[in-house]
């Protein structure tokens, strides 16, 4: 088969502009649903609760960075830009393959983690529902990016509605029984949910992904370690440089003195997730562009995901303080009245706008497979955070903390865009020189 005639094959179904709208749609759903119940969740839970659910969520989100970066993001980039069908069905079935390998490992070393902490006076029920939680996320993530990298949006919107409604009818049905909810019973709800989700989107697929003998899968995988490695350095120090407060503060002080910081990123967390899901979005588009010498394609898609996600967080942030006396009325006055909440919202929503900026070099440098240049960026963002905050801590309230993360991140954007245009600028001057 030639090469047109496999990407033909794999090409969109749809226009780009339904595509991008039923992601956002989709993703829409989602974090709709999060950000709903987030706000419900600060009100129904006591502090304690809700520090170890946000740290939970914390946890899930560096195993669904590992995950990315080991396993979906090589398939969005090397799938898509496949020069056959073998070739394409060869990255899927090695890859998934790893990802199952990935969740029996994590299952199993958690369930020990659990068993040993239990020991050690900590609620054994709440270690094991936060573990399937962070299991069934990380393969929800992982059935998201293959649809993306299939171009099959409308499976990951079914997959999306499907966790969603299910997810919400569980909550609901567990506060008709018992007057209280815990974290177990979050947990538990948000784990089924997101089960029946992978499957459903396991079962939308024309034939099943055939799986290969381990060493075969880890040794097909050895071409990509070169770069996956430095896609993983960048993945855990990505999520370090936007996390370094949970981990500092929860370790310095304790969950509840966390809670004030996490309640207050509970109006922009929905729209991190959104970030990724642009990203996921547009890799694969980007990395097809980018194998048929349409670098100029890419990098028009990049300034694109940039220029939506920095209008749509303005908006978010005009919104909150227009309605920042309801807000503050409705959820924090009550549990979190000694705190600055404010002071604190106000933080995140700049941090979220810096970070608006990253969404589309970031994607664009994992297409142009840069994924060392971007992990070098990323690391010494990390250190950034995790020093500056540290810092702060010591010297000045709480609340100050997170200013260490707002300036790691103007750090990476800074990097990060001026690496971007450098490297398709170069991409440009190649595909004239081929044009010759």
């Amino acid at each position: 088969m030639s090469q047109q005639q496999a990407i033909k094959n794999i090409s969109p179904k749809l226009a780009a502009l339904p595509r991008y709208l039923s992601a956002v749609f989709s993703q829409g759903l989602v974090s709709g649903f999060h950000f709903v119940l987030n706000l419900m969740l600060v009100r129904l839970l006591d502090i304690g609760d809700f520090g170890i659910y946000a740290l939970t969520f914390v946890v899930a989100i560096i195993t669904s960075s590992v995950g990315n970066a080991l396993v979906s993001t090589p398939l969005c980039v090397y799938a898509p830009a496949a020069k056959s069908n073998v070739e394409r069905t060869h990255y899927e079935s090695m890859l998934t393959t790893l990802m199952a390998f990935l969740l029996g490992c994590m299952l199993t070393i958690g369930v020990l983690v659990s068993m040993a902490a239990a020991g050690e006076g900590i609620d054994f029920d709440v270690l094991i529902a936060s573990l399937f939680f962070i299991v069934t996320y990380l393969a929800r993530q992982y059935s998201r990016s293959f649809g993306y990298a299939r171009f099959d949006v409308i499976a990951v919107l079914y997959g999306d509605a499907l966790y969603v409604t299910s997810g919400a009818l569980i909550i609901l049905f567990m506060t008709m029984l018992k007057p209280g909810l815990s974290a177990v019973d979050i947990f538990t709800a948000l784990t089924l949910a997101n089960a029946a989700a992978v499957l459903l989107e396991v079962g939308r697929l024309p034939n099943p992904i055939s799986l290969q003998p381990l060493l075969k899968a880890f040794d097909n995988y050895k071409p990509l370690w070169s770069q996956t490695k430095w896609a993983l350095i960048g993945a855990v120090t990505t999520v370090v440089v936007s996390q370094a407060h949970s981990l500092v503060v929860s370790a310095l002080k304790s969950p509840a003195a966390y809670a004030p910081l996490a309640a207050g990123f509970v109006i922009f967390g929905p729209v991190r997730v959104i970030f990724t899901t642009i990203q996921n979005v547009i890799k694969p588009e980007m990395s097809l562009a980018i194998s048929e010498n349409r670098a100029s394609a890419a990098k028009r898609q990049m300034l694109m995901a940039s220029g939506l996600s920095v209008i749509a967080v303005s908006g978010l942030i005009l919104l909150t303080m227009l309605a920042w006396p309801l807000l503050d009325e409705w959820l924090y006055s009550e549990k979190y009245s000694d705190a600055p909440m404010r002071n604190i919202v106000l933080l995140w929503a700049v941090i979220t706008l810096v970070s608006a900026v990253q969404n589309g070099p970031f994607a664009a440098l994992q297409s142009l497979r840069a994924f060392r240049e971007l992990a070098l960026a990323t690391v010494y963002g990390s250190i950034m955070s995790l020093t500056l905050v540290s810092v702060l801590l010591y010297y000045a309230p709480i609340q100050w903390s997170i200013l260490g993360i707002l300036l790691a991140e103007c750090f990476v954007a800074t990097w990060v865009v001026m690496l971007s245009l450098r490297r398709f600028r170069s991409a440009s001057l190649s595909e004239s020189t081929v044009g010759l």
